[in-house]
């Protein structure tokens, strides 16, 4: 590989579906990787996947709990002598609770807060001792569900939304300080969540595939490219912005039944 490295990023949620996409890509791509999850066997399986591709990839791993800022804390700092300082943050790690708010557990509601937006502010804070001195980049994985309502995610679409929110405010926070914060908004993606949610229901799959304006789900890599996109220096100009990564599935009323007719 010629030409300057891009330096480290970090991504939590690594060791599946976009986070795990990501670290990949951004290995390829010639960052050094710390990749993030609390799920020890699937970074296991991360390091092999890296270590498979040509040349030279970097990637070293740590078990974290983005709930708990001191766990967060501990990962970074335990593999700062074995890395070059961030660059990039991307706060991928997540989980979806699919409950109308008729039978929505206080408990189901209080964890989707604290993983999907309170993780995310956690590892905002464990990072930004690093990307004051490199004037980096922090690309958080909201949703579709963070800028439109869906039925059945009320503490889903809550924690999005507030993710979206959080952006834009600490994009405003950090931007005199050189630090860019932008979030991408993907659809449904095939990823072991979205399998989760289906149940192997392929009738329901091809349903919802069919409402998406592009006419299926995204693959993890698609919006692993969004990410780096806005984590790089292609986008030095962006921040605070929300980028869509659905298919067209948030750009307006869109019925398929009548285009497939047209057609």
């Amino acid at each position: 590989m010629t030409g300057p490295t891009p330096g480290a990023v970090l991504v939590t949620g690594a060791a599946s579906g976009i986070g795990r996409a990501t670290a990949v890509l951004a290995a390829q791509r010639g960052y050094e990787v710390l990749a993030l999850d609390r799920d020890e066997t699937g970074l296991h399986s991360l390091i092999e996947d890296v270590h498979k591709l040509p040349g030279s990839p970097q990637v070293m791993t740590a078990q974290a709990d983005v709930t708990n800022a001191a766990s967060l804390a501990a990962a970074i700092s335990e593999t700062r002598m074995d890395r070059g300082p961030l660059t990039a943050a991307v706060t991928c790690a997540g989980i979806e609770v699919v409950d109308d708010i008729l039978s929505l557990s206080q408990a189901d509601w209080q964890r989707c807060l604290d993983v999907n937006l309170t993780g995310t502010f956690n590892t905002v804070r464990a990072v930004l001792p690093e990307l004051l001195e490199t004037r980096g980049a922090i690309v958080m994985v909201a949703s579709d569900a963070g800028i439109t309502g869906a039925q059945g995610y009320a503490a889903y679409c809550a924690s999005k939304h507030g993710v979206v929110g959080l952006m834009k405010a600490i994009a405003l926070d950090l931007g005199p300080r050189g630090i860019r914060v932008n979030a991408v908004a993907p659809g449904f993606v095939e990823t072991p969540m979205a399998e989760r949610i289906f149940e192997g229901d392929s009738d329901s799959w091809e349903y919802y595939q069919g409402t998406v304006p592009l006419g299926r789900f995204a693959q993890p890599a698609e919006v692993a490219k969004a990410v780096l996109h806005l984590a790089g220096e292609e986008s030095s100009y962006v921040t605070g912005a929300v980028h869509s990564v659905d298919g067209g599935s948030t750009a307006g009323y869109f019925t398929p039944a009548v285009i497939r007719h047209d057609q």
